[in-house]
Order: C-alpha cells, then sequence, then structure tokens
C-alpha cells in the first residue's frame, strides 16, 4: 500500500462531497430561513414605525 504525501483526487473527491451536501442542505431548509428573515422584516417596519411616530409626536411637542 502507497502512502501518498500529496493525495488531490482525495482532496477534490472530499471536496465536492461536501460541496454537494452543504447544497442540499441549504436548497431543505432555504423556506424555512426565507420564512424568519421575511417575520424578522416585518417585525422591523413595526419597530420602525413605532419608534418614527414617537418621534414625530416628541418633535410636535404633544405627550403621551
Amino acid at each position: 500500500m502507497k502512502h501518498f504525501q500529496n493525495d488531490t483526487t482525495a482532496s477534490i473527491a472530499t471536496a465536492i462531497s461536501g460541496g454537494s451536501a452543504f447544497v442540499t442542505f441549504a436548497q431543505v431548509y432555504q423556506p424555512v430561513v426565507t420564512l424568519f428573515v421575511g417575520l424578522l422584516g416585518i417585525v422591523a417596519g413595526i419597530l420602525a414605525s413605532v419608534y418614527w411616530a414617537k418621534k414625530i409626536k416628541q418633535l410636535d411637542g404633544s405627550k403621551d
């Protein structure tokens, strides 16, 4: 049995296999990630609206 110091074929095959696994998991979890990112955007928009509503009231001189 030979022991190679630089076995590029095995390294390339491992990289292809690992890359394929990553892409597969990314495709499987993509709808879930999209859902959470969408919900995060909605929450950020609501909080920004509340912030600006309070700032506008403060600039107008009215109090809560």
